[in-house]
């Protein structure tokens, strides 16, 4: 039975914490939000029908400042996902040198099947209720999984509305228009192809000698494709939730974006052949870039991965069991709270940019995250070497040393 997001996020922390010692109060603070949210949302349908939808928001810790991170409509969203979610956002934002702690929320809903005006009521309501928690110095949702910039536009609007002023600090991911950033649509993937070259660099590899396989093909796994692409990367195979494809002699991403953009799946691109889900992860190839959800790498399949290093563009992809073993076997792990921290670092630019009524080109977005991309990976690469740990257990150790440091300057431990 594989492990909920919550029991791999948590499993994580109590590594870090034994490895670090941890002070058991510390551990105590961290392994759940210090505040979680259920709201019940009335929508009134176009049918005329009052459909009630469950939606959650977690504050997971406040040590380092106001709480951030995205808003996921998803059919199978759980409490335990967002829990989940908050502790690696607080991760994140530490080791990224971002002064927020970690915010999740999410609603249980296939956004899909709501026509336009059913799903602005949503996202309209969504923010009245958890209306009094958010806010640009409290906590401020971004966008993820099943959102976009219209749907943060909406909830801006409607925080706005609420409290009769405008704040476009408090809520990211918006249309450039209310105050997006440039740089925001290929951020996560910016990001990482940043922390790609960082690990070819390492291991003495070039990228445009290296070919890729990509899990996932919506906002991080299309863009990421594109951009190795673009770096002279081989893309072998994609994938999206409907199966895979797969071209030995490597795929034209722009023109399988435009036939999945024709007919809503890279399923049956005529110029390759079909390959489900798992066989496409356990492909030879130099780069594996799982950008779907958790739990993909298991203890089952780890040992038939053949990449030489795998860049997680989505959260927790790896169950600590296969890292284990990918270890073992030579695989470079670039983990996910540092490999794909570029949607929450222009994130943050973006609410730098609107608290000081200013606007960053996409050259200086781009050349801001691969400064900190590549600083932040010399200090975990160093810890990982020094102190011969995984590149993951160097990530938390790093995180949690600044956020017990806050706590511990604020007295709460």
């Amino acid at each position: 039975m594989s492990k909920t997001a919550l029991e791999v996020a948590q499993e994580q922390l109590a590594m870090a914490a034994k490895y670090m010692n941890l002070e058991p109060q510390i551990y105590e603070m961290l392994k759940e939000p210090m505040r979680m949210v259920t709201v019940r949302i009335p929508v009134r349908m176009d049918d005329g029908s009052v459909q009630v939808f469950t939606g959650f928001r977690a504050q997971h810790n406040t040590a380092l400042g106001p709480t951030r991170g995205g808003t996921r409509f998803h059919p199978e969203e759980t409490a335990d996902d967002v829990k989940a979610l908050s502790l690696w956002m607080t991760m994140k934002n530490a080791l990224n040198e971002i002064p927020n702690g970690g915010g999740k929320g999410g609603i249980i809903v296939d956004p899909d099947k709501l026509s336009k005006g059913e799903l602005e009521r949503l996202c309209r309501g969504y923010v009245r209720a958890i209306g009094p928690i958010i806010g640009a110095w409290k906590d401020f949702p971004g966008a993820d999984i099943g959102t976009s910039a219209q749907t943060q536009s909406w909830m801006l609007d409607e925080w706005e509305a609420m409290n009769m002023h405008h704040e476009p600090g408090g809520i990211s991911g918006k249309l450039m228009v209310l105050g997006g950033s440039e740089g925001r649509p290929e951020a996560t993937s910016m990001g990482c192809l940043f922390a790609t070259r960082e690990v070819a660099r390492v291991l003495g590899l070039e990228m445009n000698k290296l070919t890729a396989v990509v899990q996932g093909f919506g906002k991080v796994g299309w863009h990421l494709a594109k951009l190795y692409q673009r770096d002279g990367v081989k893309v072998l195979a994609v994938s999206d939730v409907n199966g895979g494809i797969y071209n030995p002699e490597g795929l034209d991403i722009i023109d399988v974006h435009d036939y999945a953009e024709r007919t809503g799946t890279v399923v049956g691109y005529p110029k390759a052949q079909a390959i489900d889900n798992a066989s496409l992860l356990e492909l030879e190839c130099g780069i594996l870039a799982p950008c779907a959800v958790q739990n993909v790498i298991t203890e089952e399949n780890a040992p038939r991965i053949k990449a030489k290093m795998i860049i997680e563009g989505a959260n927790g992809p790896t169950t600590p069991e296969a890292e284990e073993i990918l270890i073992k076997n030579g695989v470079f792990i670039a983990p996910d709270i540092w490999a794909n921290s570029g949607g929450t670092q222009v994130a943050h630019f973006e609410r730098i940019q609107n608290l000081h009524d200013n606007r960053w080109t996409e050259e200086e977005v781009n050349a801001k995250l691969e400064r900190i991309i590549g600083k932040v990976f010399k200090e975990i690469y160093k810890l990982h070497k020094e102190q011969n740990i995984s590149m993951r257990l160097a990530c938390w150790v790093r995180a949690i040393t600044k956020v017990t440091e806050a706590m511990k300057a604020r007295g709460w431990v």
